[in-house]
């Protein structure tokens, strides 16, 4: 009886070790275009992303201000690189909007892996930008 009871629970922490995490794991959204908002001119195609290629990453890694629980936003907004916050000629120009995407996935990531020498996705702009 009693080597029974070991084997059951010795077999449900493993179930729980493996299976509750993938249970539990939030889904990543579909595929979509990063475009320029509305309002500013684009000098370059829009940008596909895939947000399950990025899946093992942590949410908060480019979505550097959410909390965790309530909705995600996007890069543009209220209350993150939006058009309402932007001045003068940052309302006008899409390098306001730009630098986000740039410093978070280019720079901040992609380069950064590859000089580690880890595999990595774009490093040029042809790569995220179509002809």
């Amino acid at each position: 009886m009693k080597k029974s009871l070991l084997v059951s629970l010795f077999s449900m922490a493993l179930i729980c070790m493996f299976a509750a995490p993938s249970v539990f794991a939030m889904e990543a959204p579909a595929d979509m275009l990063i475009q320029a908002p509305e309002g500013a001119k684009a000098k370059k195609k829009p940008v596909n992303f895939s947000h399950v290629k990025h899946a093992e990453f942590k949410c908060q890694e480019c979505h550097h201000t959410w909390d965790g629980t309530s909705p995600i936003k996007k890069c543009t907004d209220a209350g993150c690189h939006d058009i309402v916050a932007a001045k003068g000629k940052e309302k006008k120009n899409i390098k306001y909007f730009e630098t986000a995407y740039h410093q978070t996935c280019y720079k901040g990531c992609h380069k950064t892996l590859k000089k580690a020498g880890k595999k990595t996705g774009p490093t040029a702009c042809g790569q995220c930008h179509p002809k």
